[in-house]
């Protein structure tokens, strides 16, 4: 295990008693090293990388397929796909695979160490239990922005831009940026289901009944869409492109994202280690 050793007293009168975030930059440094020692971020972005690239290349290989074997004249016309560069990184983002790699990635965050006692040896630390779920946030939330995010996204533009031409590099970017809410989202629910139920598939069971139970609802009535927080993901895409993305979007995130925080600290805090 890596050592975790007490950083500089706070100043007097900080808080009382111990400080909230007493500890945190050695947990993020202790976290950020299991990330990276770890098969986690690789399998996350080989898997993702992979999806996205077949994803962005289907009009592509529609085309050959209908080149090398002519339908018969009696199955209809074949269905035209766009070959439009933005188009097919869309398409590639569109998948939603990026939550998936959230959601599996970090089912394990809490349940692991708390079932190895390695949570239980950490908090006997002087460290908090606040600075434990920041630092598992932080540094959850930007391993998967790069490994699940930046990187298949900058694979992909260079695959679309070979096989289509160059797309908006000036929408790749801002999809880039903006996903960050993604993972940020979906790793506080991991982290606050973890509080709550015993198992891994328990959490991950959670964070797809989340993902999946919005559109539906949505389907049902619309304009409750942009109140769930999870709609941060197609907010993101349409304030990245240039289409309609409702203000709400980034509140209800927001919100949700501070009242998992909440939960989380409470539960833990409560938690018989």
């Amino acid at each position: 295990m890596n050592a975790i050793t007490a950083d500089p007293p706070a100043v007097a009168g900080t808080t009382v008693g111990q400080p909230r975030l007493l500890g945190l930059r050695n947990l993020v440094r202790k976290d950020l090293a299991e990330w990276l020692h770890g098969k986690r971020p690789w399998i996350v972005l080989a898997v993702t990388t992979s999806v996205f690239a077949l994803t962005a290349a289907n009009a592509r290989i529609t085309e050959w397929a209908a080149r090398s074997f002519p339908a018969d004249p009696g199955d209809g016309p074949a269905k035209v796909l766009s070959v439009l560069p933005l188009d097919n990184i869309l398409v590639a983002i569109g998948t939603q695979f990026i939550v998936l790699a959230a959601i599996f990635a970090t089912m394990s965050l809490l349940i692991a160490e708390r079932d190895s006692g390695t949570l239980a040896w950490t908090i006997s630390k002087p460290v908090s239990r606040t600075s434990v779920l920041v630092s598992k946030w932080l540094t959850s939330t930007l391993i998967l922005w790069v490994t699940a995010v930046i990187i298949p996204l900058a694979l992909t533009t260079v695959l679309v831009t070979v096989l289509y031409g160059l797309p908006d590099l000036t929408a790749v970017m801002a999809l880039g940026a903006s996903l960050i809410t993604v993972p940020a989202l979906f790793v506080g629910i991991a982290l606050a289901a973890a509080t709550i139920v015993p198992s891994q598939a328990a959490v991950a069971a959670i964070g797809v009944t989340l993902l999946a139970v919005p559109p539906i609802v949505g389907g049902i009535l619309p304009s409750l869409t942009p109140f769930f927080p999870t709609s941060i993901f197609d907010w993101s895409v349409q304030a990245s492109t240039g289409g309609p993305a409702s203000l709400v979007t980034p509140v209800a995130w927001l919100a949700g994202l501070a009242a998992l925080f909440v939960l989380a600290r409470r539960r833990l805090n409560a938690m018989d280690l």
